[in-house]
């Protein structure tokens, strides 16, 4: 059951003041039960928490609240508020100290709506009351706090996807499919045998290259198909070194191998093709997978890129189309 706590009025914590181009704020910690129900977003009509429940999602500040509750975790970054016209916020330049009385509407959130949520979420239903960091705005007016919440929300840059599943490895925090894809994708990067040798970027995107959130996507499904439960570890790189370069072949365009679109498309087909090749070849090498793939290499891939067609289902469709097979039934099989 969540704990209802209510912070006593009037509140006054050490904080340091900064001017940066005539703008003031005031860096501090606050604990979220001093602060939460004194912040607003959008609208200070309404009531703080219904507001926050209305506008933001819940489950991602239901998130930083089980984070924030583990007992390892921390969120250095801080909140952004702007202290309203008549919130009395005040700073006392001998005792050093930001002060305010607590009244619900005094600040409006600028940047850091979730993790606020966040915090309070942690200290209704975990008891955990943290002090937060916090840069607190004084004497800003409408246009200018509009200004900077557009600012704020269009300078900074989130991290890049793949560099994230980079550093998954040295925080230990892959799991166990993560693991094996890693593998996959550093063995194929690197080996010169490989196809896709130097052509795979570990940490970003990069034009001309497959980043690891794109390979993991695609391969994905290839490591839960059941070929490759039965086959032993040195035959599964030799397999997926045999499929890529028998795709490579088949298509006329190299530069297509590398587009997102399609990297993910021919390999939702993979365990049908090699399938297909075993059963027709006995045998899953190189050659005979190609010749599998071969209706493919009748697709005009440039002709979809030149009408501005890539996402996945325009290669995906005329691949399996390519790939279907009409059999004769006789009338002795019925």
């Amino acid at each position: 059951m969540a704990v209802q706590k209510k912070a006593k009025p009037g509140h006054s914590y050490p904080a340091v003041p900064i001017v940066q181009n005539e703008q003031r704020f005031y860096f501090t910690t606050i604990p979220v039960s001093a602060l939460f129900d004194s912040c607003f977003v959008v609208s200070r009509d309404e009531n703080p928490k219904e507001g926050f429940q209305r506008k933001l999602n819940k489950t991602r500040a239901e998130d930083i609240a089980r984070y924030l509750s583990s007992g390892k975790g921390s969120i250095p970054t801080n909140i952004v508020l702007s202290a309203q016209e008549d919130s009395e916020t005040s700073y006392n330049s001998r005792s050093k100290l930001i002060a305010y009385p607590g009244k619900q509407g005094s600040f409006l959130v600028l940047d850091g709506q979730h993790r606020l949520w966040g915090y309070q979420l942690c200290y209704e239903n975990y008891n955990i009351d943290h002090r937060i960091p916090v840069a607190i705005y004084t004497g800003l007016n409408r246009v200018e706090e509009a200004k900077l919440f557009i600012d704020i929300n269009t300078t900074q840059v989130g991290v890049p996807s793949a560099l994230l599943l980079d550093i998954k490895q040295v925080a230990q925090l892959e799991n166990s499919k993560e693991q094996i894809l890693r593998a996959l994708f550093d063995k194929l990067n690197e080996d010169n045998k490989s196809p896709l040798r130097k052509l795979l970027s570990p940490s970003k995107s990069l034009t001309g290259k497959i980043s690891r959130v794109t390979f993991n996507k695609a391969l994905l499904p290839v490591i839960r198909s059941g070929i490759w439960a039965e086959a032993s570890d040195k035959s599964r790189m030799q397999l997926l070194i045999n499929y890529i370069a028998a795709v490579a072949e088949t298509i006329d365009d190299p530069s297509i191998m590398v587009r997102s679109a399609f990297f993910e498309s021919i390999f939702e087909v993979f365990d049908d093709v090699v399938q297909t090749s075993i059963a027709k070849h006995r045998n899953a090498k190189k050659e005979s997978i190609a010749d599998i793939l071969n209706p493919i290499s009748a697709i005009d891939f440039t002709d979809l890129l030149a009408k501005g067609r890539s996402s996945k289902s325009t290669y995906l469709e005329p691949i399996k189309s390519a790939l279907k097979k009409s059999v004769a039934i006789s009338d002795s099989m019925v």
